[in-house]
């Protein structure tokens, strides 16, 4: 659960870190994600296939966003909801996904066959503790996913563009840099990286519309926990988060949601700029 808090978080960093605007429905979209996931399956559609088509779909969804709830606001920037505006429009989209996903797949819990092996509760003996092998390849795949995303904002072309947007717009611009363009592909890639959180939670967690509002609320603890501007803090975080919740479930399952959540925010109130944050109130 943890590396899925991870890759929830990374979309917001991005975005923030470019617009200074989160998609406060980051988590619905990973939702989404799941049950087209959980779609494609059920039409006997072949594993890559349906991956690919959710991958799409979300990108797709991602584009929408961008051009529909965030850049008209942009150009009404000096009225007040032009500033803040944000929030409501990617609150209503999420509300809008929600009930779509309630209208098709109704209102109870759905399970999406596993990914990596033949039956869910399969299990690999290590050192001998027992772990499920579908949740060790999705802490594989997280971390795989976090690397490549690392590698992506530090050494390829898009990644240094996106740095360049965020220290100063109106410098990229004068490099010749298309900011417009820019700012819509971060809302892009925060949408895969959701997309790939939806394929990945489908087989360990049961799937149902109104899941995504504790997903992004987590995701943004866990950002904040592990600093804004530190992406592998950002993974450090979101793994803490997840150990923190599984040891406080099994101490007491009542409360146990509740507990990791004080410390979390214990944590940003004495250090704002999270555990492996710089001490800058710029977080770009």
């Amino acid at each position: 659960m943890g590396a899925i808090y991870a890759l929830v978080a990374l979309g917001l960093y991005i975005t923030h870190l470019t617009t200074n605007r989160v998609n406060f429905g980051q988590g619905d979209f990973m939702m989404v994600a799941g049950f087209l996931m959980l779609g494609f399956r059920a039409q006997n559609s072949g594993l890559v296939l349906a991956v690919l088509g959710t991958v799409l779909g979300l990108g797709v969804m991602g584009y929408l966003l961008e051009r529909v709830a965030i850049r008209p606001l942009d150009r009404r920037r000096v009225a007040v909801i032009g500033a803040y505006g944000w929030i409501l429009t990617t609150a209503g989209v999420a509300l809008i996904f929600q009930n779509a996903v309630e209208l098709v797949w109704g209102k109870s819990a759905q399970y999406s066959p596993p990914l990596f092996s033949k039956q869910r509760d399969d299990v690999v003996e290590i050192f001998g503790a027992r772990f499920f092998i579908e949740e060790l390849l999705v802490i594989a795949c997280a971390m795989l996913m976090v690397f490549a995303f690392l590698w992506f904002m530090r050494r390829s072309r898009w990644g240094k563009a996106i740095e360049v947007v965020a220290f100063n717009t109106d410098a990229a611009m004068l490099l010749g840099i298309n900011t417009h363009v820019v700012k819509l592909a971060v809302f892009v890639i925060a949408s895969l990286l959701a997309a790939v959180a939806g394929v990945l939670i489908g087989p360990i967690l049961t799937l149902q519309p109104h899941m995504g509002l504790i997903f992004t609320i987590k995701a943004l603890i866990v950002a904040s926990v592990g600093g804004f501007s530190n992406p592998l803090g950002i993974l450090l975080g979101g793994f803490l988060f997840g150990v923190a919740e599984s040891f406080s479930n099994y101490v007491d399952s009542q409360f146990g949601d509740v507990y990791p959540l004080v410390v979390a925010l214990t944590i940003v109130a004495v250090r704002p700029s999270g555990l492996f944050g710089e001490r800058s109130a710029d977080v770009r």
